[in-house]
């Protein structure tokens, strides 16, 4: 027997290159505010002020990788939960680079910048509900 999985179209949106600026957690809901996200249609590429929430975020599952520099061929950094991430890097922005959501898991790598001084950092959260883009206005 042959199973063939099937993947949905892909979004329109992209968070590649939108950079949180503060994450929330609102009853139970982990809510990224992006500077701004893209899409892309038939006109090109637009962007877009926006949040991004996903629901039924347990955060003590959540773990952010915090790299001491930018990456290399070992691991030099550590480990860290939500709250220590809220706590230490409140004033600091991450660009996204590489996003992966599938079967209520989502992992971001990319830049953490701090005072403008990027490292390399990556997020691995679980949700149990869905993804919500949550558009502000379009910028471009």
């Amino acid at each position: 027997m042959k199973i063939i999985k099937v993947f949905a179209p892909y979004s329109k949106y992209s968070l590649h290159d939108g950079r949180i600026q503060k994450m929330t957690f609102e009853q139970g809901n982990l809510v990224f505010h992006f500077d701004k996200i893209f899409s892309y249609d038939d006109d090109g590429e637009h962007t877009h002020k926006a949040k991004v929430i996903f629901e039924q975020v347990d955060v003590d599952d959540m773990n952010v990788l915090v790299f001491d520099s930018t990456l290399r061929d070992v691991f030099h950094g550590e480990q860290i939960d939500f709250d220590t991430y809220q706590q230490r890097y409140k004033n600091s922005e991450f660009e996204v680079i590489d996003e992966m959501t599938n079967w209520g898991q989502a992992m971001f790598q990319g830049w953490l910048r701090t005072n403008g001084v990027p490292v390399h950092c990556i997020m691995t959260l679980y949700f149990g509900g869905r993804m919500i883009y949550d558009i502000e206005d379009e910028s471009e």
